[in-house]
């Protein structure tokens, strides 16, 4: 009997992980996470990645951005470009905040600033959500951009 028993939950264990293994939520995964999607974004972020429509990347040696999701919802933003003019070199050095949250089916990170002169709001279709790595197309006023970032 107990023979029987020990091949059923392994037969059902199995079943359990082949299941949950074809159930990633988003295209380039992970397939399965201890995590919570809150908890694998909620941190500090370095977008390594930023093209445009027409192929640039916006992220140079002259250009970085930085994102902080709190877990909270708070949302923080710094732009840094760094110009050598002739030698001198010159750092701006740029924060904004707003809000994030996901999308109700949380495939997407909805992002309204607090100040929509210089911005308008983003939203991140999610490709990939790990606690190391985020992937997306990130849509900002009709353009879309392919964004890239890794954890700090």
């Amino acid at each position: 009997m107990s023979k029987i028993n020990k091949k059923t939950a392994l037969a059902s264990s199995l079943a359990v992980i082949v299941g949950m293994s074809g159930c990633s939520k988003y295209e380039d995964g992970p397939a399965l996470s201890l995590l919570t999607k809150k908890q694998r974004l909620t941190g500090d972020w370095d977008v390594t990645k930023l093209r445009d429509p027409s192929g640039v990347d916006l992220i140079t040696n002259n250009n970085s951005i930085e994102m902080e999701f709190d877990d909270d919802g708070d949302f923080t933003m710094r732009t840094t470009s760094y110009t050598n003019y002739y030698g001198q070199i010159s750092t701006n050095v740029n924060t904004v905040t707003g809000e994030w949250e996901f999308s109700s089916d949380k495939e997407e990170i909805e992002i309204e600033f607090d100040n929509l002169a210089s911005y308008y709001d983003w939203e991140i279709e999610i490709t990939k959500l790990t606690n190391k790595e985020l992937e997306g197309d990130l849509d900002s006023y009709g353009y879309e951009y392919d964004f890239e970032a890794v954890k700090q």
